[in-house]
């Protein structure tokens, strides 16, 4: 994960039925009657490398969506994703990661990050992430990203959903003994990091130079000419260049 200027001296606590005016993401704040929603993180700056929290509070049983606008401008949907598939929370007070098996880190680059959540009180069609890209990119831009958006979200007239949202300051000294991603050095491909990513020793990226893409991987690289970037146990970026001659595996 990657990102934040805090709105406010509240923690950036939102609630959408207060909220006027479009959203970050193009969605009309539309009062539901019973169901209210806010976020906030329990810090409002990040130095890159910091896992962060991320809170959230319904105030009635809703399905919940967080998308997050990296300072690039890129949009991502955070939750649900792979690792927590499920949207369906009950009313009260949440934190986010919710399972043990992922985390979410702040990564380059420096600058304002912005947090959208949406609950509704029907699901939407959003996409679930995979194993090598838990967080679904859903627009590389603002601007693409708001029109994903749009379409997943029902018309305002619904009354079904209502928004929240937030912004965050990332400055640019990252903590001891943690990159996100590989340095790349400049002199190969970077792998297809995303702004919230859960890398931890032992985990990887491989480059094959037979299909041009790349892998995620735990454990040992995998085999085949190409190269590989892999966490070590110190905390630091590995690389491995793997060729063969005659007959490859």
């Amino acid at each position: 994960m990657r990102r934040w200027l805090l709105l406010s001296v509240l923690a950036g606590v939102t609630v959408g039925v207060a909220q006027s005016g479009p959203s970050p993401l193009g969605l009309v704040p539309v009062p539901v009657p019973g169901l209210s929603a806010s976020i906030w993180t329990e810090k409002p700056q990040y130095t890159i490398g910091e896992t962060a929290r991320i809170y959230f509070s319904i105030s009635q049983a809703a399905y919940v969506y967080v998308f997050d606008i990296e300072p690039t401008g890129r949009v991502r949907l955070i939750f649900p994703n792979f690792w927590s598939p499920n949207a369906y929370r009950q009313a009260g007070t949440h934190v986010l990661p919710d399972q043990p098996t992922y985390q979410l880190r702040v990564a380059a680059p420096a600058g304002t990050e912005t947090l959208q959540l949406v609950a509704c009180t029907q699901p939407l069609s959003t996409p679930t992430g995979t194993y090598s890209d838990p967080y679904p990119l859903l627009g590389p831009d603002p601007e693409s990203g708001r029109v994903a958006v749009l379409g997943l979200v029902p018309e305002p007239s619904c009354g079904c959903c209502v928004t929240a949202w937030t912004t965050f300051q990332i400055v640019a000294t990252p903590a001891p003994g943690y990159s996100p991603c590989p340095p790349c050095w400049g002199i190969t491909p970077c792998p297809p990091c995303s702004g919230f990513m859960y890398v931890t020793p032992g985990m990887g990226w491989f480059f094959s130079l037979s299909s041009g893409s790349w892998t995620f991987f735990i454990g040992d690289c995998p085999s085949g000419p190409g190269w590989c970037w892999y966490l070590g146990p110190d905390g630091m970026w590995h690389f491995k260049l793997q060729l063969c001659f005659g007959t490859c595996p």
